[in-house]
């Protein structure tokens, strides 16, 4: 059967790519790490990486809005925020498999054989898999547009993901990686917003990318409303215990956390953590450490990294035990 041996859970940001040097000495130190995390899962000998994040209103819009979603054929990327236009090798036997299994248990994946993917998903490529030798199962989860999965949802789902990877007959070594958070704030208008210089947009986060007239300038409006920025506001406290909340397995606290208190202390871009409780649902038995945190408000985000190892002595006859049930 085919194993979990690694897992990255990491931050992202369009300012990364936009302005590296506004992050200063603090972005130095996360593109220092990022290329350590990116030696650490070749080392590990990773086979497949099943890479979870969110769109960011590029694939997916309220005429459609799935709440999880899985690759299951080809994988591009859009090339947005500078980042190139991957074609992501997936390994679809076991996004396929991954598929199955979830729907045989109640799991109900929206899934894609033609998906695309933003940088949610392209950054992760680009810091950890640029040449992109491992084949990706891509899965993506709503964070952007109300209402959202729970994060006990996301959890489950996460659960879910395990017992398919454990169950597929196979013998890949398989890396989970969730890339979103922590807390920022991202200026894309609330659905109700009755602004008007905001209705020109709303209309199109409405009916959908179809709606868009001109496309260049509607990607130009986006990305001076993200550029303008040139100092966010971070919650660290939040971040922290969020983290903190992590490195001591209390994942049941995790999973009560609303998107109401999620917004108010960690902002819309917050809502991002929950692709990390997809990743802690999957390896809530793993060894936990906290490889990097800073508030860079010049990124408009609190960035972390953290690193998910094999819990030592690990029964391997055993481990599916604790995720046989499935909420």
């Amino acid at each position: 059967m085919a194993e979990i041996i690694a897992g990255i859970a990491m931050s992202h940001s369009p300012m990364i790519m936009t302005n590296e040097a506004g992050g200063g000495e603090k972005g130095k130190r996360f593109l220092e790490k990022t290329s350590e995390m990116k030696k650490w899962l070749e080392d590990s000998g990773a086979d497949i990486i099943v890479l979870v994040s969110d769109d960011h209103f590029n694939s997916y819009f309220y005429d459609h809005m799935p709440a999880f979603t899985i690759g299951i054929g080809k994988c591009e990327g859009w090339g947005d925020w500078q980042i190139p236009e991957y074609k992501i090798p997936v390994q679809q036997d076991l996004a396929k498999h991954i598929l199955q299994t979830s729907l045989e248990n109640n799991i109900d994946f929206t899934f894609t054989m033609s998906m695309k993917v933003d940088h949610g998903h392209t950054q992760s490529i680009y810091f950890l898999n640029s040449d992109l030798n491992i084949p990706v199962v891509p899965i993506a989860v709503n964070t952007s547009a109300p209402p959202l999965p729970t994060m006990d949802r996301c959890f489950q789902v996460g659960e879910m993901i395990r017992k398919s990877i454990e169950s597929w007959d196979s013998d890949k070594k398989v890396a989970i990686v969730a890339s979103g958070g922590l807390s920022h704030w991202v200026p894309i208008p609330k659905i109700d917003s009755e602004k008007p210089e905001d209705q020109q947009l709303i209309h199109i986060l409405k009916n959908g990318r179809q709606e868009i007239e001109q496309l260049d300038e509607y990607l130009q409006t986006r990305k001076t409303r993200v550029t303008q920025i040139k100092s966010g506001p971070v919650n660290e406290e939040w971040d922290r215990e969020f983290l903190r909340l992590i490195t001591e397995r209390d994942f049941q606290a995790l999973r009560k956390w609303s998107p109401e208190f999620i917004e108010e202390n960690g902002g819309n871009g917050g809502q991002e953590i929950h692709n990390w409780l997809v990743l802690l649902g999957a390896l809530q038995n793993f060894e936990t450490e906290v490889a990097y945190y800073e508030p860079i408000p010049e990124w408009v985000t609190g960035m972390a990294i953290v690193q998910f190892t094999q819990p030592i002595n690990q029964n391997k006859s055993n481990k599916s035990s604790e995720y046989e049930t499935i909420k």
